[in-house]
């Protein structure tokens, strides 16, 4: 996939419920980590077309603590305001996501992928569900229809972003 392709801002947290008097919102990472998010002064807040109608806002302060992250926003410093966010997905721009490791991707970057089996296409990721478990890869098949395949090594091997593909190698999974 070419980088022109790729989304120029990632999901990278998702806000939880409101903690204490402070108008916190508990902060759940995508990553895992949280410093990349308490390095940005202003974030875009998704709204309820995630990222098509997201409105930036300024960062007061991130809180961390041995359960987690918490964090507070400007304008919404009671728990009354900051209730109105639960729930919503916060996008920064993607030099400023967390950085990814060797072997690593943005889940955001497998979509548009060509899913192959034995090295030859089967279909287009469409999109990334996210699941209980696992997430779930919508595949639609090459010869028509739609599958969804659990993003699971018994499943899903090899990742090749520069090809911009992706390795099926339970093909059982796509009938």
């Amino acid at each position: 996939m070419s980088d022109t392709r790729k989304p120029g801002y990632l999901a990278v947290a998702r806000l939880g419920a409101v903690r204490g008097l402070g108008g916190e919102l508990r902060l759940v990472s995508y990553s895992g980590e949280f410093s990349h998010i308490a390095a940005a002064s202003e974030i875009l807040v998704g709204g309820s077309l995630g990222l098509e109608d997201a409105s930036p806002l300024r960062i007061l302060r991130v809180v961390e603590g041995g359960w987690g992250a918490s964090i507070i926003f400007d304008g919404y410093e009671t728990p009354e305001k900051a209730r109105g966010l639960a729930g919503r997905e916060l996008f920064l721009p993607r030099e400023r996501a967390s950085p990814k490791k060797p072997g690593e991707y943005y889940v955001a970057d497998l979509v548009g992928m060509v899913a192959t089996v034995g090295g030859l296409r089967v279909g287009v990721i469409d999109a990334v569900i996210g699941g209980g478990a696992d997430d779930l890869l919508e595949v639609r098949r090459d010869g028509g229809g739609t599958v969804l395949v659990p993003f699971r090594r018994e499943f899903v091997g090899n990742v090749d972003e520069e090809k911009s593909e992706l390795e099926i190698v339970s093909p059982w999974i796509l009938e």
